[in-house]
């Protein structure tokens, strides 16, 4: 599916399946199961444990 804003397009991912009847943490561009996941995850993330991250993802969580 694609939007339109102005100039500039966007597109908008949907996805579904069947219920895994676990807990969700969301954090950001992150989905886990617990918040400590989620903060273990940022840290990660800003030590550079995460492999290539492009330069946008990089800026825009900082």
């Amino acid at each position: 599916m694609e939007a339109g804003d102005g100039d500039t397009q966007s597109m908008v991912m949907v996805y579904s399946g069947e219920s895994i009847r676990e807990p969700i943490a969301i954090g950001g561009p992150l989905v886990m199961n617990a918040r400590a996941e989620i903060t273990q995850a940022f840290r990660d993330f800003h030590a550079g444990r995460l492999g290539e991250v492009p330069l946008q993802a990089r800026l825009r969580y900082r």
